[in-house]
């Protein structure tokens, strides 16, 4: 994702101004144990720090954290607890707390949403942010965008930032020890990442439309798909068993940071296509937006994109390999009816939401159902 600059207090995602290759890579440290190395990482960024993260996150992961703080000379002001979806007013809430405590930084501990969700309020306080995933479920933790949704379920609006996070830590090990279905939906998530960076670059190689910077994003989306093929079913497995294996650690890098270089290398529309606006298509049903986790949506978006595309035996491979790992892979799965008006609003989405912006060919409402259908019979 290149830079789009963005004002303070932004109610709306846009694309003020463009800043011509400009790429802020991102720091980071994956491992084993890696909280111990914070006080030394975060040592330019200040003393006096304020953490927003999810309950269970930081059940599991500030107890390491502060035993590396100790003897630092660092201070934790506040350990504030963020449940929910990632929205305007909580950013406003946690940033009304926050501010009259004048942290140098802040932390983010968590999922995605609580990561983005702290991103929006470093913005708003205007100082740097750490983020500590504690899932490795989507690429938030290393990119400068947050993706918010309304109060009441669906997505709303992508919010860009100047820059990622100042520094992500990674720690295997609690990463390994979270529920198997979030590692599962990290794959899902980022294998689209290919799918969707080659099919909203095609047609762009010649001509200048595709950026030099633009173009080795998407060359790096390989390495979103072909690891997690080879390795996903042995990195699930490990992760079910609590381990960091090998396996989980390649795919850990994949999910986090191969589909976080191509999010900050390539352009925003290169980024994402029709499996992302499937994904927040079918978040229009309330117990799919509750139940059902961003990375298995935008999986089955795959397959929608796929089939839509004329990639029969592409979507078959993969189809494969999902239901190998146990990823929902029909709308039946989803209890979500294959009827047309049913899945009206799923639909609008799907061709008109700002993932759509910049596709090779026209998509309409009837041959996103299409594809549907031969997913489903797949």
């Amino acid at each position: 994702m290149r830079r789009w600059s963005v004002w303070p207090n932004c109610r709306s995602w846009c694309k003020p101004m463009y800043i011509t290759d400009v790429v802020t890579l991102p720091r980071f440290c994956f491992g084993r144990g890696v909280y111990r190395r914070f006080p030394e990482l975060c040592k330019g960024l200040g003393a006096r720090f304020a953490l927003v993260g999810g309950n269970t996150a930081m059940e599991k992961g500030l107890p390491s954290l502060k035993e590396g703080l100790e003897g630092s000379g660092m201070q934790l002001l506040c350990a504030l607890p963020f449940g929910g979806a990632c929205t305007l007013a909580a950013m406003d809430a946690l940033t009304a707390q926050i501010a009259p405590m004048r942290p140098d930084f802040l932390v983010g501990m968590g999922g995605g949403k609580a990561i983005d969700t702290a991103k929006g309020v470093a913005h708003r306080l205007g100082i740097p942010l750490v983020s500590l995933p504690t899932l490795v479920s989507n690429c938030a933790p290393i990119t400068a965008l947050s993706v918010v949704y309304r109060e009441d379920g669906p997505f709303d609006r992508f919010l860009f930032y100047d820059a990622p996070p100042a520094l992500t830590l990674i720690d295997l090990n609690l990463a390994a020890d979270a529920p198997a279905r979030f590692f599962r939906a990290g794959m899902g998530d980022t294998l689209a990442k290919y799918i969707e960076s080659t099919f909203s670059a095609r047609g762009d190689e010649l001509g200048g439309a595709l950026d030099h910077m633009s173009a080795i994003g998407v060359s790096l989306s390989s390495t979103c798909y072909d690891p997690i093929v080879k390795f996903g079913r042995q990195a699930l497995t490990e992760v079910e068993r609590h381990e960091a294996g090998p396996a989980m650690e390649m795919c850990a890098r994949s999910v986090i940071l191969s589909a976080g270089l191509v999010s900050l290398m390539a352009d925003d529309n290169y980024n994402c296509a029709l499996a992302h606006a499937v994904c927040y298509g079918l978040q229009h049903f309330e117990h799919v937006e509750r139940d059902d986790l961003h990375g298995d949506l935008v999986a089955y978006g795959a397959l929608v994109q796929l089939m839509l595309d004329g990639q029969a035996d592409k979507a078959r491979e993969l189809r494969a390999f999902l239901v190998s790992l146990g990823t929902p892979v029909t709308l039946a799965e989803m209890n979500v009816p294959l009827d047309k008006a049913a899945l009206h609003d799923a639909l609008v989405e799907a061709t008109t939401g700002p993932d759509m912006a910049h596709i090779p060919y026209p998509i309409t409402q009837d041959m996103v159902f299409e594809a549907m259908q031969r997913v489903e019979a797949l």
